[in-house]
């Protein structure tokens, strides 16, 4: 199996912001799209907190930043880098902006109280999405990594889940309650885990200088040793689904443990952390701060499972949304000639890094403090857009730039 290739740029005057989309590079339009979904669902708690808007946003935040923000970095990065891999045809311009008006129009839904209409033009994008994936992978010169399973199964979890949400509005009497949970959770964990799980695998190592385990020869036919790694990626994804099956039956001690518990042991197998060196740069240790971050959420909610409601940001925001912005960062990086910084250390990230897991903390603790819970959320959601915003000032640029530049960030 081959390493991602760098992209080339066989013309100079190849620079233009659509044309690279349309050569096949769909997260220079996703990226900007779902940092701009993101700040603006994030945005609904101080909005509300101080009395700018009526209405607890607390569904429809939940919604943007799963349907919008968080998928256009999902899709952004398969749809760049699920070609690349099979040596197949790339997504077009009309597929990338197909991508970005759908999670742009299902958070325009969900922003209008249309939750049904959010949730169902959500699972139609879904449905297209995974059709594309799958012509593309019959026509595939190459295998993509055993970890990729995992990548599978949580595009299952986003396509069952929004589709068991459109069916619970619809005739909520069809739908069980231990059925909506269940897959209320593959869609809002599982969609996000199950890839980060399978991606990281394969990516991750480059982060640390690790030997990466998930990479195989070149080959059509499943290469030796790749069927172990695969059903080892689909044993802990069992156990992930399991987690929200006891979770969704009130066995949420339980749940969150063995999810806690799966994430350990299959990082610990493919990823080993704890052999990385540190001082590898900035973007090493955001990653590793959020790689900490997902099981110590799940594991701190196995042991107050009461305070999940606000635990549960400790895996979203240091860890989802840190771990996000750090891979869009090596991908900005990498296809914009800046190679040479992956271990720099550079200010921006060190800065979003920082204020993330502040505002985690001032998320979390908003809990324990009844009287200032709202003004709380405020402000944790004010540092989460300002990280962001540093972020998008310094590496936005390089979402619309392509060619080798030895200047410093």
């Amino acid at each position: 199996m081959k390493a991602l290739p760098m992209p080339t740029v066989p013309e100079p005057a190849r620079c233009g912001f659509w044309r690279l989309v349309a050569e096949g590079e769909p997260y220079r339009l996703l990226f900007a799209v779902g940092t701009l979904l993101g700040v603006f669902g994030v945005s609904l708690w101080p909005a509300y907190a101080w009395g700018l808007v009526d209405g607890y946003p607390g569904q429809t935040h939940a919604r943007i930043m799963i349907e919008g923000f968080l998928s256009c970095f999902v899709v952004g990065f398969l749809g760049t880098a699920f070609p690349r891999l099979l040596e197949v045809r790339r997504f077009s311009l009309e597929e990338s902006l197909t991508w970005a008006g759908i999670f742009t129009g299902a958070s325009a839904c969900h922003v209008m109280g249309k939750h049904l209409w959010g949730d169902y033009v959500f699972t139609l994008g879904m449905t297209l999405l995974l059709g594309s994936l799958w012509v593309r992978f019959r026509s595939r010169r190459d295998t993509p990594p055993p970890g990729f399973v995992l990548v599978l199964l949580g595009m299952l979890c986003a396509l069952s889940g929004g589709a068991t949400l459109v069916v619970q509005q619809l005739a909520p009497d069809r739908v069980g309650a231990v059925t909506v949970l269940f897959f209320k959770t593959a869609l809002n964990q599982g969609y996000l885990l199950l890839p980060v799980m399978g991606i990281g695998a394969f990516l991750i190592p480059r982060f640390f200088g690790l030997p990466n385990r998930q990479d195989f020869p070149e080959s059509l036919k499943l290469p030796r040793g790749w069927i172990p790694r695969a059903l080892f990626a689909l044993l802990c994804g069992g156990l992930v689904l399991t987690s929200f099956y006891l979770e969704a039956i009130g066995e949420q001690r339980f749940g969150f443990g063995l999810r806690a518990f799966a994430v350990v042991l299959y990082f610990y197998r493919e990823l080993p952390l704890h052999q990385a060196k540190f001082n590898q740069g900035a973007l090493a240790l955001a990653m590793r701060v959020a790689l900490f971050s997902i099981p110590l959420g799940y594991a701190a909610m196995a042991l107050w499972p009461a305070r999940q409601a606000a635990l549960i940001h400790v895996v979203f925001i240091s860890g989802f949304s840190l771990l996000t912005f750090t891979v869009a960062t090596r991908v900005a990086l990498g296809h914009s000639g800046r190679s040479h910084l992956f271990k720099a250390r550079l200010v921006p990230v060190y800065l979003l890094g920082g204020l993330l897991v502040l505002a985690m903390t001032t998320r979390v603790s908003a809990d324990w403090l009844p009287l200032s819970r709202m003004n709380h959320i405020g402000y944790a959601a004010i540092v989460w857009m300002v990280g962001v915003g540093i972020w998008l000032c310094r590496f936005g640029p390089c979402l619309r730039d392509d060619v080798e530049r030895e200047q410093k960030m």
